[in-house]
């Protein structure tokens, strides 16, 4: 099973980091922050909530005995807010990156207890050093109804449940950040996989296509052709096309589609005087992004397996209407079109339409009657 979790950590050198157990398969992502440059934006957020928390608490005192909007704020409250924030911090990067964020959940809960308990006795002795003292002077009403002896068991835990709301809020709001930055860091991983996998892909594309085209041309010489010279310089323009322009992640359609007439004209070249060939696009081409190569293996497949030692036949149609693309080729065929599995023509573009167009595609691949046919639509 395999689990991924992600802590805050203040150290100097990596922005992230991983490690792996040695016996399981659980891997843990560390989001390090760096100490010597802290970020103001996280400084501005911490000091906006403890401002917030302190008004909270001014406005509350104010009105909780009386029903009026004032601010009053007790003396025992100087000491509230720095216990709070040391609890606080004390949790965010010592017992949740040891116990939370490693599943030791029992451990975590129980080191949490003690937390609030040595907070509670702190924010006790406070009130038995000051408080209590200062209230004999400022407050005599007040003082001769507190307990003048440093340990009571009460008190300490009526302090403890004090900070256990600032703690949970404080938690919450953690485990909430870290879930959205995991989110986001999988997310990035994934976009880095499919971009890698897109890549190795449209790779292995370019020799598969340069292996037919070599064999077009090599066919062409040995007849004697004058067409090869033809050839050689449609060829550079497709290699041109294929190295410089290819690589980016869309292209125009109009682009796209000098590609395919280019590589056409070198087939029809090389099977003039036995091959029946129609090719023709329509619509508003003008202005539209298409993915590189995506249309290239259907044309390729065809010629493949539409040709064979006699005669052939294929028809190559492209639409656009609108922002959707409708692509329909066929030609004649005898033995089975459809590639075995590990080929790399359709099986190839068919992983590439599911990673870059999953959704806005409908592909079917048909043979009847010594005829196969390939019919995609696509939204560009």
């Amino acid at each position: 099973m395999l689990t991924v979790e992600l802590a805050q950590f203040r150290v100097i050198k990596p922005a992230l980091s991983f490690k792996s157990s040695g016996t399981g398969n659980n891997i843990h992502f560390y989001n390090m922050r760096k100490a010597s440059k802290p970020s103001y934006r996280i400084i501005l957020r911490h000091l906006l909530f403890w401002m917030g928390i302190i008004l909270y608490e001014v406005v509350n005192e104010g009105w909780k005995s009386k029903d009026i909007f004032s601010f009053k704020l007790q003396p025992e409250f100087i000491s509230i807010i720095p216990i709070a924030m040391l609890l606080t911090y004390f949790n965010f990067y010592g017992l949740m990156p040891l116990f939370y964020f490693h599943k030791k959940f029992a451990s975590y809960l129980a080191a949490l207890a003690v937390l609030l308990i040595i907070g509670g006795c702190l924010q006790r002795f406070c009130s038995y050093a000051f408080w209590i003292p200062w209230g004999k002077v400022n407050d005599p009403g007040n003082y001769y109804l507190q307990i003048e002896t440093y340990w009571n068991t009460v008190r300490i835990l009526r302090n403890a449940f004090l900070f256990f709301p600032i703690i949970a809020v404080t938690m919450l709001i953690k485990i909430m950040r870290n879930a959205m930055e995991q989110e986001k860091s999988l997310r990035k991983m994934e976009i880095e996989k499919l971009s890698a996998e897109i890549s190795l892909l449209k790779a292995q594309i370019n020799p598969h296509f340069f292996f037919n085209t070599l064999n077009s041309l090599y066919a062409l010489t040995l007849k004697g052709s004058e067409k090869a010279s033809q050839v050689v310089l449609r060829l550079s323009d497709l290699m041109h096309y294929m190295l410089y322009e290819a690589s980016a992640s869309r292209v125009l359609l109009t682009d796209e589609i000098e590609h395919l007439s280019n590589y056409i004209h070198i087939e029809e070249m090389r099977f003039a005087g036995r091959m029946e060939l129609s090719f023709q696009y329509s619509g508003d081409i003008d202005d539209k992004l298409i993915s590189p190569l995506i249309l290239l293996p259907f044309i390729e497949n065809a010629f493949k397996h539409g040709i064979t030692k006699q005669s052939g036949w294929i028809t190559i149609s492209i639409n656009v209407i609108g922002h959707r693309l409708f692509l329909k080729v066929e030609n004649s065929c005898v033995t089975p079109t459809l590639e075995k599995p590990g080929g790399l023509g359709l099986i190839n573009v068919k992983r590439r339409l599911d990673l870059i167009y999953a959704g806005d595609y409908e592909l079917e691949l048909n043979q009847y009657d010594g005829v196969f046919e390939a019919d995609l639509k696509l939204n560009l």
